[in-house]
């Protein structure tokens, strides 16, 4: 076992306990910014360092400060490590987006689902658009064309000798 080894177990155990299960994407994403930054060469390796302080940061919000655990050897890590003056990559997990939910699904089972996308209306009548002379005329047309074509299979499958 190695330093590396040995750090990365206990710092991704930290994360685990701090996040209690709420937050399992964020625990994986932290537990891979942490291996990126171990494997990282020398040129990008304060970048990478820079990406998992501020994804511990982020976890810790709103978590209470104790005296002693892995809460506290998180605040620690952060403390010891964050330098407002490192160049910050963005990744997708950076963001937030608040969103008020359009309305709610529920399929056959009774589960439910709330929609975030507009939910459109129901189509109006086609009736409303085309009138109904017009409709029915189209309709005619069509049918005589389908039928008219029938009829010349037929006439040249069974009728016309080969």
């Amino acid at each position: 076992m190695t330093e590396e080894t040995l750090f990365y177990r206990r710092f991704v155990d930290d994360v685990r306990r701090c996040a209690a299960g709420r937050a399992p994407a964020t625990v994986a994403e932290i537990e891979s910014r942490v291996r990126v930054a171990l494997i990282a060469p020398p040129a990008a390796r304060e970048r990478r360092w820079a990406r998992v302080v501020a994804a511990v940061n982020e976890l810790l919000v709103g978590l209470p400060g104790r005296d002693g655990g892995p809460i506290a050897r998180l605040r620690r890590f952060v403390r010891e490590n964050a330098d407002l003056g490192r160049p910050r990559d963005v990744a997708i997990t950076d963001f937030r987006f608040d969103m008020r939910p359009e309305g709610v699904l529920t399929d056959r089972r009774g589960r439910s689902y709330l929609v975030y996308a507009h939910i459109p209306r129901a189509a109006t009548p086609l009736d409303e658009f085309v009138p109904s002379a017009t409709r029915h005329l189209a309709e005619l047309a069509v049918y005589g064309l389908c039928g008219g074509a029938a009829a010349a299979a037929l006439w040249f499958a069974f009728i016309v000798p080969i």
